[in-house]
């Protein structure tokens, strides 16, 4: 009876060992990963894929030129109608 009451306290004490080592391991790793170095990771991933070719970002980009003109010649010849047509009633 006694040498089980004794392996249980040394079983506790280890259990105990372990729970403080690994509280101290994980102190040791969060203290490490800051926010810069997963800012750094996070890049590094991203500029090792590609996602999106130059070709496909140019296309894009002269696309949304092409709607954006196409709005402004748009509203203007609106804006010029709405003009005429008051300077008309007046």
């Amino acid at each position: 009876m006694k040498d089980v009451e004794v392996q249980i306290k040394e079983l506790e004490l280890k259990i105990k060992d372990l729970e403080h080592q690994i509280d101290r391991l994980e102190d040791k790793h969060t203290e490490q990963l800051d926010e810069n170095d997963i800012r750094a990771v996070v890049d590094q991933v991203l500029n090792e894929k590609d996602f999106a070719s130059p070709k496909q970002v140019e296309s894009q980009v002269n696309e949304s030129h092409l709607q954006l003109i196409k709005w402004i010649i748009g509203t203007g010849i609106s804006v010029a109608a709405v003009v005429v047509s008051i300077y008309q009633f007046i």
